[in-house]
């Protein structure tokens, strides 16, 4: 019997120790992650303040993200799909993707800008029509899905999105998943383009913090567990 008492203890200590290093091992995982994602944004705001190019023929969205471009060709506007969304200044409204047919033949997609809610009327859009002269639009490559399990399927018969994807915007286009933010030109009125800004989604620190603090609980609950079980009495047989 004193050998099992002794030998009590070690179920607690390999249960405490190993779920600890698990925690902590998830919170370097996510230190590293934010090291990764920090690699990430410092380069995609440095390829912001590169000078436009033309498009390039071959691209990758992993390589490309963010590159300025400039395009020349026009708008067809009779198929501008309209991305329901919001913005503290403006309120509600929508960002306006439309295709873009270039002087070499291509087929794209160009997010025109944003357009407050308040310039459409029930279910008559009243939206800002694209302009059909020819266009030289400089903006920043893209590629955005910011659909999730939750997001509506997009109302066909209104063209209207409820989250921007690349793919499906251009599947319902006929056009390359390739996505031109036009940036801003000086026009006024709407829609009215976002200066360059880097949206990537940084939360890994907030995520590390979270995995050591349950660390942190997971051992001090376990030390305090452990020490309950070695004060308690041990029942000896008759």
């Amino acid at each position: 019997m004193g050998l099992m008492s002794k030998l009590k203890p070690l179920g607690p200590i390999v249960v405490g120790l190993g779920g600890f290093l698990v925690l902590a091992g998830l919170g370097a995982w996510q230190v590293q992650r934010l090291a990764w994602k920090q690699g990430l944004i410092a380069e995609a705001g440095a390829r912001i303040s590169a000078e436009p190019v033309a498009l390039p023929r071959d691209l990758d969205p992993a390589r490309d993200d963010y590159k300025p471009v400039i395009v020349q060709g026009r708008y067809v506007g009779a198929e501008t799909i309209n991305v329901l969304t919001s913005f503290k200044v403006h309120g509600p409204g929508y960002e306006l993707i439309t295709p873009f047919e270039t002087t070499d033949g291509r087929r794209i997609l160009v997010n025109r800008g944003f357009a407050p809610h308040a310039t459409r009327e029930g279910d008559v859009a009243t939206l800002p029509e694209a302009p059909t002269r020819p266009q030289q639009v400089t903006g920043l490559l893209r590629w955005p899905d910011d659909t999730n399990a939750f997001t509506p399927e997009p109302n066909l018969q209104k063209r209207e999105w409820y989250a921007q994807n690349v793919e499906s915007i251009a599947a319902a286009v006929k056009a390359e998943p390739v996505m031109v933010v036009r940036q801003p030109d000086g026009s006024e009125g709407w829609p009215k383009a976002r200066p360059p800004q880097v949206t990537l989604p940084n939360n890994h620190l907030q995520y590390a913090i979270t995995w050591f603090s349950i660390a942190l609980i997971w051992i001090v609950m376990s030390a305090i567990w452990m020490r309950r079980q070695r004060l308690a009495p041990v029942d000896e047989p008759e």
